[in-house]
């Protein structure tokens, strides 16, 4: 889109330094030289957004002006040669796996069947040239289509509209009172399949998308396009909320006060299809494809028409949440949400009966998710406000979910940050697969710094992200300098000050952050600016730096555009201080490569570690307990990862055993003696709690009613805590720990005797 290692004592500096920088060069967490791609060897791009790189990373596709001709672009990464897209308004481009396919977005009629006025997405086979007049590929003929479309060996039209009517090659038609700003859009680097034959796009007018025959279809819906049969799906389809079925050909709509309300948040601007301007993040809705084709994410509103809510639970319309298809499952597959406010498709929410989440929230509460999004207090996880890229993004297969959002996590407890302001969105990855619980499945990968949303270098919001194909990489955009998450590690120097907005990379095998933008004499990005006090911005526009990260398949290879003029040497398109003549603003498109570094590192010495408390072992628990003088026993667990954590302190309790003894016949005198005691091991206290990270969490043990009395009595009451520690695809862990429940009674001071008194 445009625009968990903890040291138990201190280790000594020396050898601390030699571990980090093992570290580094053993996992590879290192880029080398940023490199131009936004043009050929002979001239430069006026100017290149959107950069969207091919999983075997040989070509780039991006948008912006070549040769003074405005479109979107491809550059061969071996020869060096730029072939021009689509010209004119193009934009916003995803590439296939072997680069033969781009879709884009345009308002431009490219072949013949395409009769409206707005935008609508195309596909480009690369390997079909283009009738070229002043430079710029032209529209299709009539003769050409006809020919395509009777699947001439030689096709003549490289064109395939994309947002059509189903079993037709004609465009979908639109009812909207501003018919040159509405009608399809696809997003930028994720529209598209790897095979190039699926392009999910998102409607931002009423169509005839679910009735060719009416132009009747409400806005703001999810459809895939399969180019090889002609057909287009609906995938944002209601659920009736009877059955928990999905109606497959039923758009998602709803009426709230004066607003209309479809299946994807619109955005503040409502979706207008805007013409490629100067290097800004722009807002649309859309939605993301994976590589295999089989699964659509997309910012989803009207939540409860699409997916599983609580009974009890009443979300507005303008609630959002990101939501996730797989529509390789067939036309029942259901909507899920990947995280929120709610997880009521929990195994153990299911068997609570809850119908509405516990108040105040809880991360107990086997309902609840892992987000802050109460009803009348936050619109759901993204904030009409908040800055970022809303289109989540997927892995190659679809179960891994990057995203951004802006709630906060009920973790950090209601009153972190600023009441009434925005708040900034931060990074999350999310894990699709069944039996997991939303709260399990959530890994934060970033976290505000500060409570002070002023402060840029520890609260800038997230603003772009990408992830790579094969799920082991995460890259994003952001001003901030900041970052306080020990997982993933930052291992890269970071800038001084806040400045241009900077791509970072995190290695999720590794659980590391780096920096990955820097001057090719190092340094921050920079561009020519004015001289500011450190608290302002220097550049004065949103997004300014880098943007659109993309990876090829193995992640090695990460593109992005930045408008920095410092990245490679001589580069030569950045406007002089304080001008932008004809809308160019300098940015380019850009490539890295990680480097990657021999499994059999050079002979070293390193010297012994000194005698001292060891480290803990990485899967592992560690845990402390105290008494309270209420009696509870508070238990400190530090956990290796996220999941479920149950703790059962049972203990030695004696039994005593009466029988009745009647006096002679006289039935009505009768005693209780104790006739027999014994000693039992029964289970005092139990507690569980989920947590969505690896963490230090506090569990408080308080004995059940019948034994509260024995925890008051001298030496208290001793029982052993058994921990288990779950999480899906590592091995159980278990740990036992001696406590003590004491409860501590204030008594009343004896009277005085009267002796006493009067002496």
């Amino acid at each position: 889109m445009r625009r968990a290692a903890l040291f138990s004592g201190l280790v000594p500096g020396f050898f601390l330094i030699l571990l980090l920088g093992f570290s580094v060069s053993a996992h590879a967490d290192v880029f080398g030289p940023i490199s131009l791609v936004s043009g050929s060897a002979a001239q430069q791009a006026d100017y290149a957004h959107d950069p969207a790189i091919s999983e075997d990373g040989r070509y780039v596709a991006w948008d912006g002006s070549f040769a003074g001709q405005p479109g979107v672009y491809r550059t061969d990464l071996i020869t060096g040669a730029v072939e021009q897209v689509a010209g004119g308004d193009a934009e916003l481009p995803s590439i296939s796996e072997n680069g033969s396919y781009v879709s884009f977005t345009t308002r431009q009629s490219l072949v013949p069947g395409d009769r409206n006025e707005g935008p609508d997405v195309y596909v480009r086979d690369m390997e079909v040239p283009c009738r070229l007049e002043d430079g710029s590929c032209q529209p299709c003929t009539e003769e050409e289509e006809t020919q395509a479309s009777e699947a001439d060996e030689a096709s003549h039209c490289p064109f395939v509209l994309a947002s059509a009517v189903d079993g037709s090659e004609e465009a979908l038609t639109y009812a909207t009172t501003e018919p040159e700003l509405h009608g399809s859009v696809a997003s930028g680097r994720s529209a598209l399949s790897a095979d190039g034959r699926e392009v999910a796009f998102v409607t931002t007018a009423v169509s005839n998308l679910t009735d060719p025959s009416a132009t009747s279809t409400p806005a703001q819906q999810v459809a895939v396009r399969y180019l090889d049969t002609k057909t287009t799906e609906l995938v944002s389809v209601a659920r009736e909320v009877s059955t928990g079925r999905e109606l497959a050909d039923v758009p998602v709509s709803g009426k709230e006060g004066t607003g209309t309300y479809g299946a994807v948040y619109a955005g503040p601007t409502g979706d207008k299809f805007v013409t490629p301007g100067l290097y800004e993040l722009t807002d649309p809705s859309a939605a993301s494809i994976s590589a295999d084709g089989s699964t659509v994410a997309w910012l989803g509103q009207s939540i409860s028409a699409q997916a599983p809510t609580l009974a009890g639970e009443s979300l507005k319309l303008d609630y959002t949440e990101p939501l996730w298809r797989r529509i390789a499952d067939g036309g029942e597959a259901p909507t899920r949400r990947i995280t929120g406010g709610s997880d009521p498709t929990n195994a153990a929410c299911v068997a609570s009966g809850e119908t509405k989440l516990q108040q105040p929230n809880s991360l107990a509460d086997p309902c609840q998710g892992p987000f802050m999004t109460q009803t009348g207090q936050l619109p759901g996880t993204w904030e009409s406000g908040a800055t970022g890229d809303v289109v989540p993004q997927l892995s190659a297969d679809g179960y891994t979910v990057a995203f951004l959002a802006s709630a906060p996590l009920l973790s950090l407890g209601e009153d972190f940050g600023e009441t009434g302001e925005s708040r900034p969105s931060d990074l999350y990855v999310a894990n699709m697969h069944e039996g997991l619980s939303r709260i399990q499945a959530l890994t934060p990968l970033t976290e505000l710094a500060s409570g002070n949303s002023g402060d840029v270098a520890t609260d800038a919001p997230i603003v772009d992200l990408g992830i790579s194909p094969n799920a082991s990489e995460v890259a994003f955009t952001t001003e901030r300098t900041v970052f306080p998450l020990g997982s993933p590690a930052l291992i890269s120097a970071p800038a001084p000050e806040p400045g241009m907005t900077e791509l970072f990379d995190v290695d999720l095998n590794e659980d590391t952050l780096t920096r990955v933008t820097q001057g090719f004499e190092g340094g921050p990005s920079e561009r020519p600016h004015k001289v500011v006090s450190v608290e302002f911005d220097p550049y004065g526009r949103q997004g300014d730096g880098a943007l659109s990260p993309s990876f090829s398949g193995d992640g090695a290879l990460l593109a992005f555009s930045s408008t920095a003029s410092n990245l490679v040497y001589g580069d030569g398109n950045t406007p002089p201080l304080g001008a932008e003549p004809d809308g160019s603003d300098g940015s380019d498109a850009f490539l890295v490569e990680r480097e990657t570094f021999t499994s059999s590192p050079a002979p070293q010495q390193i010297s012994s570690a000194p005698a001292g408390p060891p480290l803990v072992p990485a899967w592992r628990l560690g845990v402390t307990a105290h008494s309270r003088r209420n009696g509870s026993v508070v238990l400190d667990v530090l956990l290796p990862a996220a999941g479920t954590l149950r703790a059962v302190a049972q203990g030695a309790v004696v039994l005593r055993a009466f029988h009745e003894h009647t006096q002679g016949r006289d039935s009505s005198k009768r005693s209780e003696h104790a006739s027999a005691t014994a000693v039992a091991t029964r289970t005092l206290a139990t507690a569980v709690a989920h947590a969505g990270t690896g963490s230090l969490m506090t569990l408080t043990l308080a004995p059940a009613a019948r034994y509260k009395s024995l925890a008051a009595r001298r030496g208290g009451l001793s029982a052993i805590v058994s921990l288990t520690f779950t999480t899906p695809g590592r091995p159980t862990l278990h740990e036992r720990i001696a406590v003590t429940f004491v409860r501590t009674i204030k008594r009343s001071p004896k009277p005085k005797s009267k002796a006493s008194a009067q002496q």
